[in-house]
């Protein structure tokens, strides 16, 4: 890879993606703006209501029906892109009959996931290919990350961490979830991030719900306060949590050890070859000696890449294998219903020998905050 053009890379990209087209016994996929449109193209579009679509056929050129103000980057694209454009005006009309006497859309065409159902709609009023769901292949093209993208998620990593370790100098009993988020959030964008997700701040009961979004509630003294926020950086997202305390809580930190043994038991039997299952049962078994395995209430893990949520996926009974350069998160936690919660999560790159930590520079034993 060292060298490589951006040119170099996309059509790399391009041909693994027909490839798999191909394996899949599709005749092609269809895109719309987002990730795997980036992945593929390099361009980064906004998916808006004006209809947007790519389609990839698994050989030939690649066409593309946009809005003429939108068409820009993939007129100078290296890849062969046969633009269809169309104005606020006129609308697509003109631009799908272009596209369909270029392109036989005929066969199995997998569709991405994302694409609104009324772009699906019109596409259907000019041809009439079986479609199918796309994301099997879009995941299966992207899971196994290239070394710059390795390189672009420990830098995305190195930032969040950064912002992570300084937590501890922000944490004010009586300031709102909001107000801490709000702190989180400019010390991430300082340190370098292009983009900054929702901060999640959950304190007290309302860390015994993973995705409650941070609110007026002021912090208290000897409660736990969970904070997961994730940043991207060259499109490439890191994804961390940690749990702090002002003050003291016996079951606290009785809670907080076993969810660490269980993040530090999943890391360990991280491996080539193994089943994505087996990661989230070396997790699960360490709460179930406890009785607590209840309290584990979603998967070990997800995928990290141009999206903060990818394959894989540590679900249980999961059979995906891992295999070298997939990256993803590791994050156990366990959440008591209206009283506490505790969550620990941490950014890893497989190998062909174990994983690399990407944000093991960022503390974690109990009461590093202190």
């Amino acid at each position: 890879m060292a060298g490589a053009s951006n040119a170099d890379i996309h059509h790399r990209r391009l041909e693994s993606l027909r490839r798999n087209v191909a394996e899949n016994d599709l005749e092609g996929v269809v895109l719309v703006p987002g990730p795997n449109l980036r992945y593929v193209t390099g361009v980064n579009s906004m998916l808006f209501e004006r209809t947007f679509l790519l389609f990839v056929p698994k050989d030939g050129d690649l066409h593309l029906v946009a809005p003429v103000f939108e068409s820009g980057p993939y007129l100078r694209s290296p890849l062969n892109i046969k633009v269809h454009r169309w104005d606020d005006a006129e609308g697509p009309a003109r631009a799908f009959r272009e596209l369909v006497a270029q392109l036989p859309l005929m066969g199995r065409w997998g569709v991405e996931g994302r694409t609104p159902f009324r772009f699906v709609q019109q596409l259907q009023s000019y041809a009439h290919p079986e479609l199918t769901d796309g994301e099997d292949v879009l995941e299966q093209t992207r899971e196994i990350k290239e070394p710059i993208e390795i390189r672009w998620l420990q830098r995305a990593a190195s930032i969040l961490s950064k912002s992570f370790s300084r937590i501890p100098d922000m944490l004010r009993s009586g300031m709102t979830e909001l107000g801490l988020a709000s702190k989180i959030s400019q010390d991430i964008y300082a340190n370098g991030a292009e983009f900054v997700s929702d901060i999640l701040v959950q304190s007290g009961p309302f860390a015994a719900d993973p995705h409650h979004l941070p609110s007026a509630r002021r912090l208290k003294r000897d409660e736990g306060i969970v904070v997961d926020a994730a940043c991207t950086y060259a499109g490439y997202y890191a994804d961390i949590t940690r749990t702090y305390m002002i003050g003291k809580g016996r079951e606290f930190e009785r809670l907080y050890e076993q969810v660490l043994a269980s993040q530090e038991a999943a890391l360990e039997s991280i491996q080539s070859g193994v089943t994505v299952g087996s990661i989230d049962d070396a997790a699960r078994e360490i709460f179930k000696r406890s009785n607590l395995d209840q309290y584990f209430i979603h998967r070990t893990g997800h995928g990290l890449g141009l999206e903060v949520h990818e394959a894989p996926y540590l679900v249980s009974g999961g059979e995906e294998t891992v295999q070298p350069s997939m990256a993803f998160t590791i994050e156990p936690g366990l959440y008591i219903p209206g009283k506490i919660g505790v969550r620990i999560e941490d950014d890893v790159i497989s190998t062909d020998r174990g994983c690399k930590v990407t944000t093991e520079k960022l503390p974690k034993q109990f009461e590093w905050w202190k």
